[in-house]
């Protein structure tokens, strides 16, 4: 049977078709405009995998697995080399009937654009969540240091006029302490507050690129920064916003609680179906009695920081909450004057509820 050309009018608006039964494609659109004529005309289900990123591949067998077996939900989004350039396409598959014949359709769109401008806003938005979260430790820690040292001065000056101008002081630095807290709870909470996006993405590369922006950042180069990977690309299903809240939240709290010179690490261990995170600091740890309740809301465990760095009490709540909405769970070990390890386990493939 000789296959359809191009664009048949039974067909308009799907980008191919495959009969699963020969192992071939009855229909290729022109919309495909990376495929050359000839591979079109000629093109096999090992050749259309080939056009597909490396380190998707896998990925892309275990959607069709999925497809198959009828619990794939939406569209596929998957990286493909055309005409030497990567672009981001998204397959979205379905069954068509034709003489009594179960054939599988699907629409292919590129969201390269698209996936860029998101890229990008996410980017910043990341920027700007690690700068606020810096700007935080660097900031309020030395203006708590400053508010202390002039309530002392407070308590010994005799002077109405001296006394008077040093409580004005005391009253801006407690001010700007406070408006540095508003601004970092009101972020935290707006994050949190967005719906779920998730979506694949390459755990390592994205860890690895904020790690290299705290060592860059000179105020908190007193503290030594390294991650460690099981391998070098981890692909698991993620909203990258809130999965780097929890990084912001998890090392804003190991820098208040290590001293200068210590060290803070991240590690990522691949597992047969899912990833563990462990955040590691050697700072002074947290005492035994405040362990069964670390995750929740405003306790006794909240402290201040080192440099006396209020603590909203929120903060490990809210690790606890996204790791949750990713089905994922969280738990820490931690000795008094030792450290703490805070361990963060995520599904590689994410499952709506039903």
């Amino acid at each position: 049977m000789e296959k359809p050309k191009n664009s048949p009018a039974k067909y308009r608006n799907i980008s191919f078709v495959y009969h699963s039964g020969r192992n071939e494609f009855l229909h290729i659109d022109d919309s495909l405009g990376g495929l050359k004529p000839s591979e079109r005309e000629n093109i096999t289900p090992e050749l259309a995998l080939s056009l597909v990123h490396p380190d998707d591949r896998i990925y892309v067998k275990e959607k069709f697995i999925e497809f198959l077996q009828g619990s794939l939900s939406g569209g596929v989004d998957v990286r493909v080399e055309l005409n030497g350039e990567i672009h981001r396409v998204r397959l979205i598959p379905f069954v068509i009937q034709e003489d009594g014949v179960d054939l599988i359709a699907g629409t292919v769109s590129d969201i390269t654009a698209e996936w860029k401008n998101h890229e990008s806003v996410l980017r910043y938005a990341n920027k700007k969540n690690s700068i606020l979260n810096m700007l935080a430790h660097d900031l309020r820690g030395p203006l708590e240091i400053a508010n202390t040292l002039v309530k002392r001065i407070d308590t010994k000056l005799e002077d109405a006029a001296h006394l008077r101008d040093v409580r004005t002081i005391s009253s801006i630095l407690k001010e700007s302490i406070q408006l540095i807290a508003n601004l970092i709870d009101r972020e935290l909470l707006e994050t949190v507050e967005v719906e779920l996006t998730m979506k694949r993405m390459d755990i390592v590369m994205k860890i690895s690129e904020y790690i290299e922006e705290c060592k860059r950042s000179g105020s908190i180069a007193d503290r030594v920064f390294e991650m460690s990977s099981s391998t070098k690309s981890i692909y698991v299903d993620l909203d990258e916003a809130k999965f780097m809240q929890i990084m912001n939240n998890l090392l804003t709290n190991a820098l208040k609680f290590t001293h200068p010179g210590g060290n803070i690490s991240v590690g990522i261990e691949e597992k047969q179906e899912s990833v563990v995170f462990s955040f590691s600091d050697n700072g002074i740890g947290i005492p035994d009695e405040f362990h069964h309740e670390l995750f929740e809301k405003f306790t006794p465990a909240r402290r201040k920081g080192l440099n006396g760095e209020p603590s909203t009490g929120l903060g490990l709540s809210i690790v606890k909450m996204i790791v949750g909405w990713h089905h994922g769970k969280v738990w820490f070990e931690s000795r008094e004057h030792e450290g703490t390890t805070i361990f963060i386990e995520i599904p590689k493939i994410y499952t709506p509820e039903s």
